[in-house]
């Protein structure tokens, strides 16, 4: 098994689109999934694998996560839906994804939303692993398979424990917009 520390530094060595890096212009669908495929190629988990498709697209826009289409062409707003989008469907279930962004998207600069989030992100890529390190890799002396699936029990309640917290965002949100 490789060492803990260095299956830390694959999962943390993901990328990211930032906003600066998109284009002012409106671009087709194309030309998207394009600009996705190859500023989120650390992302995937084999090289074959798609992150975003014509067919993803179309269904957020149907189920109204990003604003409406004006022509063929996505604007720079949309893009940012989208990268918010391809963040959140990691961890939440679609309704959640509805709540959160349907009740969003008429008050929120998404923008400034995403790039806040990118800054959060950079903090935790800092502070996480080390953490880790220091509550997980002392796992008790036992086989390799052993301690595999015990390293992924505990990271897998980890990741609950995250999105538990964001559950618990979504479901407030909509209990002030109720009242």
């Amino acid at each position: 098994m490789k060492a803990f520390s260095e299956l830390l530094d694959t999962a943390f060595s993901d990328a990211d689109i930032s906003p600066a890096e998109l284009p002012r212009l409106d671009l087709y669908m194309d030309q998207i999934l394009t600009l996705f495929d190859e500023g989120l190629s650390a992302n995937k988990r084999s090289p074959d694998e798609k992150l975003l498709t014509k067919t993803m697209i179309n269904n957020y826009s149907k189920e109204h996560l990003i604003l409406p289409i004006k022509g063929k062409k996505y604007s720079r707003e949309q893009l940012i839906q989208l990268l918010c989008i391809l963040n959140l469907k990691q961890t939440l279930l679609l309704s959640d994804l509805k709540t959160l962004l349907t009740k969003e998207s008429e008050t929120v600069n998404f923008e400034k939303a995403y790039e806040k989030s990118l800054e959060m992100k950079e903090r935790l890529k800092q502070e996480l692993p080390a953490l880790l390190i220091k509550t997980l890799e002392s796992c008790p002396d036992s086989s390799e398979s052993e301690n595999r699936l015990a390293l992924t029990l505990a990271l897998s309640s980890g990741a609950t424990y995250f999105r538990r917290v964001c559950e618990e965002l979504i479901d407030d949100a909509k209990t002030e917009k109720e009242t």
